[in-house]
């Protein structure tokens, strides 16, 4: 902008005709109606760069599970910058760098699902509100990207959610999406089997009931699994908010730290 203003000083000095003087006219006028935009920041659906991406979520701490939820990120890219990052910052920035190296189509509409999922909503809101600045200091005139603005709505005191546009076919059910993963959960809970369950019903998850049946001898583990599994499709479908509730139960299951149900987990909360 002071660039600009220098540019125009120097040529309203050198003014000697009319036609130079409407030259002039017309360059101030493109400025103020915003017509020339002047340092165009990112919008939700352009590619990140690492710069930012260390910038706006220099203040997130827990990396981790955070970056399980970028499209393309796996727990053994998590575990590989995990053992040769020296600290939080070089572990975020290595995580950044392999996030956009495997996924040519990331967006900051990425990160913002990702926020929401971990509920990070200070984050969620900063970011949020510096993407919706640079699109609305994009041009007047310009509507092509009116369907990309991000928009953030408080459902509650403590989780916010990303509305998405109209026209997107990203969502999906969350009752179908747990039914497609049950033949994997049954068998990846069995391993983990009385972890998963007290760390479901400490979270409200599961009903006591459940919890007293699991402990019940006589019975293998993966007959216990199979029931578990039956008793979380019956709590999500009454549930007044499923997709939370789907969101919650893979929060647990990425807690246990294993493999196996990091990536089914993962694999529901991208579906979502």
């Amino acid at each position: 902008m002071i660039h600009f203003l220098q540019s125009l000083v120097l040529f309203i000095a050198t003014i000697d005709s009319s036609s130079d003087l409407m030259i002039y006219y017309l360059a101030l006028l493109l400025l103020l109606s915003g017509d020339v935009e002047l340092n165009p920041g990112p919008m939700i659906d352009d590619q990140p760069n690492i710069s930012l991406l260390l910038q706006w979520l220099e203040p997130l701490v827990d990396w981790k599970p955070f970056g399980i939820l970028l499209p393309g990120i796996t727990q053994q890219d998590i575990t590989t910058i995990e053992d040769f990052a020296i600290d939080t910052k070089q572990s975020k920035g290595a995580l950044f760098s392999k996030w956009l190296k495997k996924n040519a189509t990331a967006t900051w509409r990425d990160v913002l699902k990702a926020l929401t999922k971990r509920e990070e909503i200070n984050l969620l809101q900063t970011i949020n509100d510096q993407l919706q600045e640079h699109q609305c200091t994009g041009g007047a005139n310009d509507t092509s990207t009116t369907s990309t603005v991000p928009v953030v709505s408080t459902v509650s005191s403590s989780v916010s959610v990303i509305d998405k546009p109209v026209t997107s076919t990203t969502s999906g059910n969350p009752k179908d999406i747990l039914q497609s993963h049950s033949d994997k959960l049954v068998h990846a809970i069995s391993v983990n089997l009385y972890n998963v369950t007290d760390a479901l019903y400490a979270k409200d998850l599961i009903p006591q009931q459940t919890k007293e049946d699991v402990h019940v001898l006589g019975v293998t583990n993966n007959e216990k699994s199979s029931k578990l599994v039956n008793v979380i499709e019956k709590q999500l479908e009454p549930s007044l908010n499923p997709e939370q509730y789907l969101i919650n139960l893979c929060h647990v299951l990425i807690n246990q730290q294993h493999l196996t149900l990091t990536d089914i987990a993962t694999s529901i909360l991208h579906q979502l």
